[in-house]
């Protein structure tokens, strides 16, 4: 309804004079400001490790969860989610570093392993002793080496979509990466439409003139997110180095969730058996008709099955 309402605004400001960029802008900001309002969230700033880490929280005395966004993406990716889990849920969404508010750091180190200490950084100044830790594509791996570097702190594991390992089938994205084109950078509108398209076989609505804002702030993200994208690729050579696949196995004891839209075209849903194999312990959800993003495109789904395992896990 409140999209509906902001867009008769912005189409009457375009009949009188136009909208401008600025008032497009203002627009998103009021939508995204209802939403964390919607959802109980508050926005905070915490230095973390070597950045001032921007993040959403809700207070509450019961289960203490860290959402972890995806690549590009950024805190408010959970807003839709988070306002579907019960209202004692103690809820931390943070932007990752060179996401959202957060700026890049001055090392430039974007590798996975170094955005996991700074979330271990984030964890140690709030005090969290345990936590539940939910993450989405990148955020799943981030979450994934968080859970096998620090397991003691890790009440459960949630991977949704999440990158860490190889799927046996390659993606429409690997496919397209091997081509030499990342469809996750959007460089014009063009590329915004497309990449919209092909994270999500349900996209939210997003009517004029919220959709130019959304593409203004992709496109001017373009340098930072090849930055990040390089650090993603550092990061393999890395985690192979490490076994990584061993540590999984030895070190993530703890309750695992897997959840994937089976028609996800950027991580291919064959990789939650991958998991499912290093992580023997995992439960396993696969949602027809849904694509990269569960939480965005069927937040009450995906939330109340969340929910339903967290019930089951009980609160550390």
């Amino acid at each position: 309804m409140l999209l509906h309402r902001l867009a008769a605004i912005a189409t009457l400001l375009f009949t009188l004079g136009g909208c401008t960029a600025s008032q497009q802008d203002t627009l998103l900001q009021k939508v995204t400001d209802t939403g964390r309002q919607q959802a109980g969230l508050i926005p905070a700033v915490a230095q973390a490790d070597d950045v001032p880490m921007s993040y959403l929280e809700r207070p509450g005395d019961g289960p203490v969860v860290i959402l972890v966004h995806g690549f590009s993406a950024n805190k408010d990716t959970w807003l839709r989610f988070a306002a579907e889990l019960p209202a004692d849920y103690r809820i931390i969404a943070p932007d990752l570093a060179g996401h959202g508010d957060t700026p890049a750091p001055a090392s430039g180190d974007y590798t996975l392993t170094r955005q996991a200490q700074r979330l271990h950084a984030l964890a140690e100044h709030l005090g969290l002793q345990q936590f539940h830790i939910l993450g989405s594509s990148m955020g799943g791996a981030i979450s994934a080496i968080y859970a096998s570097q620090y397991p003691q702190q890790i009440a459960s594991l949630t991977l949704m979509n999440a990158a860490g390992v190889d799927a046996p089938n390659p993606s429409e994205y690997m496919r397209a990466l091997e081509q030499g084109r990342n469809p996750l950078i959007a460089t014009d509108k063009d590329s915004f439409d497309y990449r919209w398209d092909f994270i999500m076989s349900r996209p939210p609505l997003l009517p004029w003139p919220l959709r130019p804002a959304l593409v203004r702030q992709s496109i001017e993200r373009r340098a930072i997110n090849e930055a990040i994208f390089a650090g993603m690729l550092a990061t393999r050579e890395q985690l192979a180095a490490a076994d990584f696949d061993q540590q999984l196995t030895a070190n993530v004891t703890m309750p695992v969730l897997i959840i994937w839209g089976a028609e996800d075209r950027v991580l291919d849903v064959s990789a939650a058996a991958a998991f499912k194999q290093r992580l023997p312990q995992a439960e396993t959800e696969i949602y027809e008709g849904i694509g990269h993003l569960p939480m965005f495109e069927n937040p009450q789904e995906s939330a109340g099955r969340y929910q339903r395992f967290i019930n089951a896990v009980g609160q550390p």
